[in-house]
């Protein structure tokens, strides 16, 4: 028998070896795909990203530095939003009004629960951005932690070039 090939008790090995790793890459993969596409349909796209990140960052360091970006730049948008009261009360209108009619169209028209479910949980999901424990969450995703690739920056307080 040649070198190169591998017998079948080996090929089972090898399997067994990568199933879960494979496993996590197609869950993980069709939650992402999800995601994106409801960044064009109605549904919490962002949201649905960060889920499919999430899974495949438990077994890959590419998808954990996607993670921690996605996060960052996510939590960045929303603090954005969130710091001023005009952002806050748009925030406050848009997310009842997409929770009550996702709720209606997920209640009235049969056809279309799925794409109103999807807007009622958006809209929550944009509600829950004003809960004080979000803002905290967001608030420690935006400001970057020292460490190896996240080197320490001391902002200057000074107004102009010192003389």
């Amino acid at each position: 028998m040649s070198k190169g090939l591998h017998s079948p008790i080996q090929w089972l090995r090898w399997i067994g070896r990568n199933s879960k790793r494979l496993a996590v890459f197609l869950l993980g993969t069709a939650i992402l795909g999800a995601g994106l596409a409801m960044l064009v349909l109605p549904g919490p796209g962002v949201v649905v990203i960060i889920v499919g990140l999430a899974v495949l960052a438990t077994e890959f360091a590419w998808a954990e530095r996607a993670l921690d970006r996605t996060t960052a730049t996510a939590a960045n948008a929303a603090s954005k939003v969130t710091n001023n009261a005009a952002g806050r009360r748009a925030l406050v209108l848009s997310g009842v009004c997409m929770v009550i009619g996702g709720g209606v169209a997920a209640t009235l028209f049969g056809e279309y629960r799925l794409i109103g479910i999807s807007v009622l949980v958006a809209g929550l999901i944009g509600l829950a951005t004003l809960l004080p424990t979000v803002q905290r969450w967001m608030q420690q995703r935006t400001t970057p932690a020292v460490g190896a690739d996240r080197p320490l920056v001391i902002p200057s307080t000074s107004k102009g070039p010192e003389s």
